[in-house]
């Protein structure tokens, strides 16, 4: 195939000519999002591929805070690949815990070693019921529901602020 073609003054005749495209090569794009889902990431990219931003994954109970790898060590959270580059990309997802509060209302009462933050990754744990002079403890509402519990867990893989109010029945006199 030659990309230019001369037609010499005088030549007569129909001419037929066709044209022979070569198509650019693909760049492959990795991601590794390390727990993370993302959706409607390209796979793969050419020079001539519209500038584009990566969208960026989620996680349940991490922040993301940044893709690093073809775009350099330090996590960015927008980067884009603009029209004409090239080369294969590796992309990793960088994340950190985050970490949630335990708020009580212990309403006159006491309770020791009740945790006041956890995370996405803490194991379970069972609240321990507080004490109030002249009162029995009937149950736990809030984050566990409005129907009142006296045994509450807080499972590994719960996320958000938690919030627990003690309740009580006053104690009948002998």
């Amino acid at each position: 195939p030659q990309k230019v073609i001369t037609i010499k003054k005088g030549t007569a005749g129909n001419l037929v000519y066709a044209a022979n495209w070569e198509q650019k090569p693909q760049y492959p794009i990795t991601y590794h999002l390390n727990g993370g889902i993302v959706t409607t990431n390209p796979v793969s990219y050419h020079e001539d591929t519209e500038t584009f931003t990566l969208n960026n994954p989620t996680r349940s109970g991490y922040t993301f805070v940044g893709w690093s790898g073809s775009n350099g060590s330090i996590p960015q959270t927008t980067v884009t690949i603009p029209t004409g580059s090239t080369g294969e990309r590796d992309y990793v997802a960088n994340w950190v815990i985050i970490t949630y509060d335990i708020t009580y209302n212990l309403d006159g009462g006491t309770a020791n070693g009740n945790p006041i933050s956890y995370t996405v990754e803490t194991e379970d744990f069972t609240l321990n019921n507080p004490t109030r002079s002249g009162y029995t403890f009937t149950g736990w509402t809030g984050s566990n529901g409005t129907a009142a519990q006296e045994t509450v867990t807080v499972k590994k893989g719960t996320t958000g602020s938690l919030s627990y109010t003690a309740n009580w029945t006053p104690v009948e006199p002998d």
